[in-house]
């Protein structure tokens, strides 16, 4: 048997294997983006800016591999997401590389020999290349979802790396310990400032044994006393700076919301970049449906002892009721109404979670792809399954005598009822915990709340890294004396806060007496305002979370706007 090529990864792996002084995990970032050991394309040496394919532009290579990559990623990425977005791409790749370079700069200052950030560095750039230069068919449509998850990932892998060999963290406690240590997990603590009636807030600042430097807001609202009033709304229709949209509507705090689109390359009219995912309920409203079985934080209010509590569920399709309005040419004389149940006699629906192609078994059924309130196709063969939308499949017979559904004249058009009353609600995901699941486990399961195949976000769906990487986050719990608890997590700041796993984020809830817990959209959207009694104004009170940068860094701090938001009111004056 001839031995198996020489490639980059294996002179990395055998180097560490050589190397007391170089950590054995290494070899699994390393490994990380390929699909086996063989699978390392590029220039077989450890040098990180030897990295293309091709002599033709090695030149230009050389002189600076970080601004030349940069510049793939934010024009070779346009085919999938805008220009905006691929140049942040860019600069944070260019951030990571930038400051892996100058870590092995400082080690490397007595010597040449190989370091822990030269070979993270190496490996950010050739799989940098090997995801740009894809022909496979699958991946070549996930580039720029590929290219953010791997630069994310080498960033938090070197991250956490550095905290096993750092002095700075081997005595500082456990982030959980540092929360005990400060009695958090009570709003009686002096840490704690009650900025309204009702309305806590305290800033979790520090170094941590496990993750590095932390910088947390925790928002309590203690819900009996407070009467506070949960509103969930698509920001995009009144205010997407989460500050302005405050004030305007006299909310105490609020937060960024849940899922939407985004990254994913097959957005599709009449879908669009920062649509809602999942659940939207607004003043009893169904906004949007619950297509994907996923937990969602939802308020009820009426009379009982539950009114105006907070709660958190998984909620999907089943038991749904679609409200089916179909006319002839829009002739309002024509109208008829069909009203199907999920799961009911055989009304079944169809997500991204479980097909991209829906094909119509059965000769007496139908199916209709709907996006919102919108019906956008109808076929008794096949249909493509909407990005953020569903197919609704149903025997004929069910439908209006006369009714011809994929007649092109009849328009229809969709309403929802849940099964049970709800004021707000807004669909996030994962839960991380709950003291009654319905599930029967207490760990997080991404699958079991449909994120998989390829639903929306496929940040999460489509997931390599298996939730090792350090990010901002926001999270939302209760406690069992009617409290909620908000955390926004604070990330890619290298001296102030280095981000936090989902289960980094569940723990965290945890230690500050929650029950019940879940997880709403984090990264450059995660976003906490508060109101400032001394100031009268409603100010944004966490980190900018868009750059990946060192806290020594000046550049300017770019927020990307909320497009979904949670806002806390207070009641409503008699």
């Amino acid at each position: 048997k001839h031995p198996p090529p020489m490639t980059w990864l294996s002179l990395a792996s055998a180097e560490i294997i050589q190397r007391d002084d170089l950590n054995n995990d290494i070899i699994a970032v390393l490994r990380a983006f390929g699909k086996d050991d063989a699978d390392a394309p590029g220039p077989a040496n450890l040098d990180p800016d030897c990295t293309l394919y091709t002599d033709e532009i090695q030149d230009h290579q050389d002189h600076d591999a970080i601004s030349y990559l940069q510049n793939r990623i934010a024009t070779e990425l346009l085919d999938e997401i805008d220009a905006d977005q691929a140049h942040m791409f860019g600069r944070r790749f260019a951030s990571v590389s930038s400051l892996l370079r100058a870590a092995d700069n400082d080690k490397a200052a007595g010597g040449s020999i190989i370091s822990t950030e030269q070979l993270l560095r190496l490996a950010l750039h050739r799989r940098t290349v090997q995801i740009l230069s894809t022909t496979d068919v699958t991946l070549s449509k996930r580039k720029a979802l590929r290219v953010r998850a791997v630069v994310d990932f080498i960033w938090s892998q070197s991250l956490v790396l550095g905290l096993a060999d750092s002095q700075r963290c081997q005595h500082a406690p456990t982030l959980v310990e540092l929360v005990e240590k400060l009695e958090l997990h009570t709003a009686s603590s002096s840490q704690y400032n009650e900025f309204h009636p009702g309305f806590y807030h305290a800033t979790l600042e520090g170094i941590t044994r496990d993750y590095g430097p932390v910088h947390i807001n925790i928002l309590r609202i203690n819900l009996r006393t407070s009467k506070c009033r949960m509103k969930c709304l698509d920001a995009r229709e009144s205010c997407t700076d989460l500050s302005t949209l405050t004030r305007k509507t006299g909310a105490v705090a609020a937060i960024s919301g849940g899922f939407f689109l985004y990254s994913e390359p097959d957005i599709e009219v009449p879908s669009k970049r920062t649509d809602p995912v999942g659940l939207l309920v607004s003043d009893g409203q169904v906004c949007l449906p619950p297509v994907f079985r996923r937990a969602a934080i939802m308020q009820r209010r009426g009379k009982g002892s539950e009114d105006g509590l907070v709660d958190m569920d998984k909620i999907g399709m089943d038991g749904v009721k679609c409200i089916l309005k179909l006319s002839s040419g829009g002739d309002a004389s024509t109208m008829q109404t069909l009203e199907l149940v999920i799961d009911q006699k055989n009304v079944k629906c169809i997500h991204r979670g479980n097909a991209e192609v829906f094909v119509v078994a059965k000769k007496d059924h139908i199916g209709l792809a709907i996006v919102g309130k919108k019906v956008v196709a109808v076929s008794s063969t096949k249909l493509n399954v909407p990005l953020a939308g569903f197919v609704l499949s149903f025997p004929t017979n069910l439908a209006p005598i006369g009714c011809i559904l994929d007649d092109d004249d009849v328009l229809i058009t969709v309403q929802y009822e849940l099964p049970f009353e709800l004021h707000d609600a807004m669909a996030g995901g994962p839960l991380f915990f709950s003291d009654i699941d319905n599930d029967g486990n207490n760990s997080i399961d991404l699958k079991s709340e449909d994120f998989r195949g390829s639903a929306p976000p496929v940040t999460f769906s489509q997931d390599e890294t298996f939730d090792r990487n350090l990010l901002p986050r926001m999270g939302v719990g209760t406690t069992k004396d009617g409290e909620l608890c908000c955390v926004a997590v604070d990330g890619r700041n290298l001296d102030r806060a280095l981000g936090l796993t989902l289960q980094g984020t569940s723990d965290l809830l945890k230690s500050l007496g929650c029950t019940k817990a879940m997880n709403l959209d984090g990264g450059s959207s995660k976003r906490m305002v508060l109101f400032d009694n001394q100031s009268g104004e409603h100010k944004v009170v966490c980190l900018s979370t868009t750059e990946i940068k060192a806290n020594t860094e000046s550049r300017p701090d770019p927020s990307r706007p909320v497009h979904s938001a949670i806002l806390f009111l207070p009641p409503r004056k008699s």
